[in-house]
């Protein structure tokens, strides 16, 4: 317990005490290009739990979704979409979840922002709140200021430039609810925090409702890039992948008599994973166990 919270002490230091300047740099890879559109995946670096926001570019204008946590990648982001030289005329937000919204709001303060009403509504309820309790933890990596969405994300297909995207929503994954984007063309499933990439899974509840959203994706077999809301661009492989560490925590979950023990276990299991610090945030905040009752 004590090496846990020493743990996300010592991270929260580290933030504190970082700035723009002297923070690893974010990566950015071309996912997909089709004769009509390209996408682009901004990914934070590891230890900066790989948060990814994605860019698309029409021919005359850019699509975004989602805004990071920390405000240094925001901006770098904002440096990749202004070498662009497009204007962004849709910033979508996935879910409430404040590592995919709280960074962007000094970088973009003016773009039109989308959200799924239920996010929009969380993110009026709660955002500025989770604002202030995260500049009090993390410091001056953290945006200033808030954006909210200002325009509700209704499910269905759309068409723009040309492109069609098929919006969708998704309930009881890793969010309670979420945003998903299909864009047949690219055979591209933005699918964000159903899915992580080579980055443990941040766990608060049961895993079912997980599960279900990640076998609906692999059901729809025609989208073969998977663009995930923690690492890099990927194939249909991750989402097996994803199955399997869920079973991983479950095992470790009834079967490890500490945090400390579970964490262990995942770590071993998962050596070369990015994120291990989301453990820590998780663990001392959110999932719910009596650690001493065997």
């Amino acid at each position: 317990m004590k090496k846990i919270i020493l743990s996300f002490t010592l991270l929260l230091v580290l933030f504190r005490v970082s700035t723009s300047q002297n923070l690893p740099k974010a990566s950015v890879v071309q996912a997909a290009q089709t004769k009509n559109f390209k996408i682009y995946t901004f990914v934070s670096p590891n230890e900066m739990f790989a948060v990814t926001s994605h860019v698309i570019e029409l021919p005359s204008q850019l699509i975004v979704v989602d805004g990071q946590f920390f405000a240094p990648y925001a901006q770098q982001l904002k440096s990749f979409t202004d070498s662009l030289n497009k204007p962004i005329t849709r910033f979508y937000i996935s879910h409430d979840h404040p590592d995919h919204y709280l960074g962007f709001g000094d970088a973009f303060p003016h773009v039109e922002v989308y959200a799924l009403k239920e996010t929009k509504e969380g993110i009026e309820k709660e955002g500025q709140e989770t604002l202030v309790k995260r500049q009090q933890q993390f410091g001056a990596i953290i945006a200033q200021s808030l954006r909210t969405p200002s325009h509700i994300q209704k499910e269905g297909r759309e068409t723009i430039e040309g492109v069609t995207f098929l919006f969708e929503k998704s309930l009881d994954n890793e969010a309670q609810v979420s945003l998903t984007i299909k864009i047949p063309e690219a055979k591209a499933y933005i699918a964000q925090d159903i899915v992580y990439n080579h980055t443990h899974l941040f766990i608060h509840g049961h895993t079912t409702g997980w599960r279900k959203a990640l076998k609906d994706i692999q059901k729809d077999s025609q989208y073969t890039l998977i663009l995930p809301g923690h690492g890099k661009p990927t194939d249909r492989s991750v989402i097996q992948e994803d199955l399997k560490y869920l079973d991983a925590v479950d095992k470790a979950l009834a079967e490890s008599k500490s945090k400390q023990e579970y964490k262990s276990r995942l770590q071993a299991a998962y050596p070369d994973y990015a994120g291990a610090q989301l453990m820590d945030i998780y663990l001392n905040y959110y999932l719910k166990k009596d650690w001493a009752v065997k």
